[in-house]
């Protein structure tokens, strides 16, 4: 079964080598496709000579090395290389011993592996001086590479497009009489949304399907708004029925999702504001939440590898049953640190927010419940932040 995920050899080369292309030549590349769909070699693993070779942990570190020119360029020598002194048989040193192998295999071999960290290792175990200089300097731009993407790689034709139909659709909806409230708003650090999505990596970062470039989805956007407005108003209930805080939190959601009102109103927001601005169960809010857009600006990094470290694995994974009779599942210093590898949106990156409800009476209460809606939505994203790994910081947003 395994098999049906990757591409026939063909097709996977015609695919590498449009990549390069693409690379070489400074054209941008759809970012969704590749972290989402694409799946080669360096993914879940490949076939080679009939057998099932498993793709490696760091599969998403070495698709960011797949997108740099200089992997592309060092690669781009290595064959050169390889067909004028492939033939020349080098020593190596595997373990104890000292092998000799055809400099054609090492350079495959380099070339499979599309790691700098592999790649090092590899060279530093030949034992013919004269080559393994001559490697570490076709490689040494390879080597030294580093893992972030610049916006450059975005089709900003494409990203134009996605940009100018949220704008003509908000500038539609105020036509139609509703009230659009839009603010920009850059990130303190780093951005992950949708790390723990089905991936064919272990983490995952959401990209627009067609214009490839990451966002916040309206449903993330509402949802951390409306979080942040029940840790306000459970505050407010705590103090004045003495509940405990998870208590509180508990009574507050339950009203909101059936549409009760509590009578409480916290820096000028009453509750039921609130339950108009979310709805309910049986009633749709009156504000609309917009996807956040980045502001992609040319030359700059925007994507970035990241890393988490998970220092006791085994111990994670172990039942009870598992850790009674096996002391060394427990955590302790004979555990080696797992890297997982996952993609961020670097910091400083700028998102366009936007808001709209349409005006249904004469007093504008609406237009008060979007402006209302906006300041509880600065407050999320500057206090609890969105996405994942936000108590590690990520997520946050300056709000002046």
């Amino acid at each position: 079964m395994k098999g049906i995920f990757i591409l026939p050899k063909d097709l996977s080369l015609n695919a590498y080598a449009l990549i390069d292309n693409q690379v070489l030549r400074g054209l941008p590349i759809n970012l969704g496709l590749l972290f989402n769909k694409y799946v080669n070699k360096f993914v879940t693993g490949y076939f080679k000579n009939g057998n099932w070779i498993k793709g490696e942990q760091s599969s998403i570190k070495r698709q960011i090395y797949l997108l740099k020119e200089e992997r592309a360029k060092s690669f781009r020598n290595l064959k050169d290389l390889k067909d004028k002194k492939g033939k020349i048989k080098v020593n190596v040193r595997e373990e104890r011993r000292t092998v000799q192998k055809y400099l054609y295999e090492i350079i495959d071999e380099i070339i499979e592996r599309c790691d700098a960290d592999e790649t090092f290792k590899v060279i530093r175990n030949i034992q013919n001086k004269d080559i393994r200089k001559e490697l570490e300097k076709n490689l040494k731009t390879f080597l030294h590479a580093n893992l972030r993407l610049s916006a450059n790689l975005v089709d900003m034709n494409l990203y134009q497009s996605f940009y100018n139909r949220m704008k003509t659709v908000q500038a539609n909806l105020e036509m139609q009489g509703y009230f659009v409230e839009e603010f920009t708003l850059r990130l303190n650090w780093r951005l992950v949304i949708n790390l723990g999505a089905a991936s064919v990596y272990e983490t995952s970062l959401l990209f627009h399907r067609n214009y490839s470039t990451p966002y916040i989805p309206g449903s993330a956007v509402k949802g951390v708004t409306r979080h942040w407005a029940i840790l306000k108003f459970a505050e407010k209930l705590q103090e004045a029925k003495s509940f405990s805080f998870e208590d509180a939190i508990k009574e507050i959601d339950k009203a909101l999702e059936n549409g009760k009102d509590l009578g409480i109103k916290v820096n000028g927001v009453k509750f039921s504001e609130l339950i108009e601005i979310f709805g309910t169960q049986n009633k749709k809010g009156e504000v609309i939440f917009f996807d956040a857009l980045p502001i992609i600006e040319q030359e700059k990094d925007f994507i970035v590898l990241d890393i988490m470290n998970v220092h006791y694995k085994p111990y994670y994974e172990a039942s009870e049953r598992e850790l009674k009779e096996n002391k060394e599942k427990t955590p302790g210093d004979w555990h080696s640190p797992t890297p997982i590898f996952f993609l961020a949106v670097e910091k400083g990156t700028k998102f366009r927010f936007a808001l709209a409800s349409k005006n249904k009476n004469e007093d504008s209460k609406n237009k008060d419940l979007v402006k209302k809606a906006k300041e509880l939505l600065k407050e999320a994203l500057k206090n609890i932040g969105i996405g994942a790994k936000t108590s590690a910081g990520y997520g946050y947003f300056e709000v002046k």
